[in-house]
């Protein structure tokens, strides 16, 4: 899964505010779409990458909202989480467990490999989140059932990365 990890690393640096990862992402984008990540710059995420497969990619923490987040790419725009014999299916069930026992919902990140714009759409996995944390939880699509009872991500569906950072700046506003 080498190829994962780059793009761990690749959010992990963007939410992180490093200034080369952001410029290198921004620099594809319109300002409306800039601005947002420019911001992480000065006000990044406290993030950090637990590797192995034992839990999520990613834990983000900004002021009070905690983000548990798994890191999936393709070239495909469409990820289905019955392949690779159900092993993904089966991680998003247990991890969107524990975070739903911890009032918390799992984040997927989808990373479009060769996108042209904002390569990464944010996802959710249906779940009951409590506290401040539903408002994030409210904007982000959650990703579709398939008629066998798989989960399957379009990326077209997902939330932009640089519209979820927007949230994250007028929800400090207010």
């Amino acid at each position: 899964m080498l190829n994962g990890s780059i793009y761990e690393r690749e959010l992990v640096s963007i939410l992180s505010g490093k200034k080369e990862s952001i410029k290198r992402l921004a620099r594809k984008l319109d300002y409306e779409k800039r601005a947002p990540l420019e911001s992480l710059i000065n006000s990044p995420f406290y993030v950090t990458r637990s590797a192995g497969s034992k839990g999520a990619d990613i834990v983000a923490v900004r002021y009070d909202i905690s983000m548990i987040i798994e890191v999936k790419s393709s070239s495909s725009d469409n990820l289905t989480f019955s392949s690779s014999s159900g092993k993904n299916q089966d991680q998003a069930l247990k991890l969107s467990k524990m975070c739903e026992d911890a009032g918390l919902f799992l984040i997927y990140a989808f990373r479009l490999k060769n996108a042209i714009d904002d390569p990464w759409r944010i996802f959710s996995i249906p779940g009951e989140p409590r506290g401040r944390f539903r408002s994030l939880y409210s904007i982000i699509p959650n990703v579709k059932i398939t008629k066998n009872n798989n989960f399957i991500m379009q990326w077209e569906e997902g939330l932009p990365l640089h519209r979820m950072i927007a949230f994250f700046e007028n929800l400090q506003s207010l």
